[in-house]
């Protein structure tokens, strides 16, 4: 069996999706999970690099015509401290398995793998998510981050943060896709962001993922820093279609970079 890994280069956010879906129809056919959720997918390792107009098509929330999600305005809602204080206020089988904002904005490493390990004992779940002392914002760290590289004219690869929890994450069948997103100052008040998964649905959660994903980082990190975004680096270690969405994704068109023009 061949694995397959590819690299795309785009200034179109759509073709870039487009270029990534054929590229992943090259890929192998795989079954990933495990226990009662094996799913049949066909994937690829991959690295999209996009710059120019797509980062403007991104923060305009710019969705593919044939691309399936479109309530991306609740899912962007997700990725804000209104609602995530919310969220946290729920009973425990209310919650998701994950919300990324929570994993950025209240990393609770040690206190959230001793719930895990509980398996859900809704007493040991409060005592945890109510100790805010035991949390770390890294969210705000990525802001001060920036700021600092932005003081000492430097480009930084240690402005991170990370969704892991090691004890937990490494038992449970549906741990956080998203493992890592890494902010580089790049002179003069520019940004390079890299984004990191460990899987993702290229189909139908691709788009909105990062549409989302990088509105809530202008928003509490790189505008308030006077800065912009000039280069995207999203890797999938596997980027993939689900088997039963393969034939829908060998629709897909190519979107013209200006009307009328192919």
């Amino acid at each position: 069996m061949k694995l397959s890994a590819n690299l795309i280069e785009e200034q179109n956010f759509h073709n870039a999706w487009v270029k990534a879906i054929r590229a992943v129809l090259r890929g192998t056919d795989l079954v990933i999970g495990g226990g009662d959720e094996r799913k049949a997918v066909r994937e690829s390792c991959v690295l999209i690099s996009m710059t120019g107009n797509a980062i403007k098509q991104i923060e305009a929330r710019e969705l593919h015509p044939q691309y399936r999600f479109r309530r991306i305005e609740e899912y962007c809602n997700e990725f804000t401290r209104e609602f995530l204080e919310e969220y946290r206020s729920k009973p425990v089988n209310e919650r998701f398995s994950y919300l990324y904002f929570e994993r950025l904005a209240y990393y609770e490493a040690t206190s959230r793998s001793r719930f895990r390990s509980n398996h859900g004992n809704s007493n040991s779940n409060s005592n945890s998510n109510s100790n805010s002392s035991s949390s770390f914002d890294q969210i705000i760290s990525l802001k001060t981050a920036l700021a600092d590289q932005i003081n000492q004219n430097i480009t930084s690869n240690r402005t991170q943060a990370i969704t892991w929890y090691v004890p937990s994450d490494i038992k449970q069948s549906s741990p956080p896709c998203l493992q890592r997103i890494q902010i580089r100052y790049v002179p003069e008040k520019s940004v390079d962001v890299h984004l990191t998964w460990r899987s993702r649905d290229l189909f139908t959660a691709w788009q909105s993922n990062i549409v989302c994903i990088i509105e809530m980082l202008n928003r509490e990190v790189i505008k308030p820093n006077n800065c912009q975004i000039v280069r995207i680096i999203d890797y999938s270690d596997s980027l993939h279609i689900y088997r039963y969405d393969i034939e829908d994704a060998k629709k897909l068109d190519f979107v013209p970079a200006f009307p009328g023009v192919v």
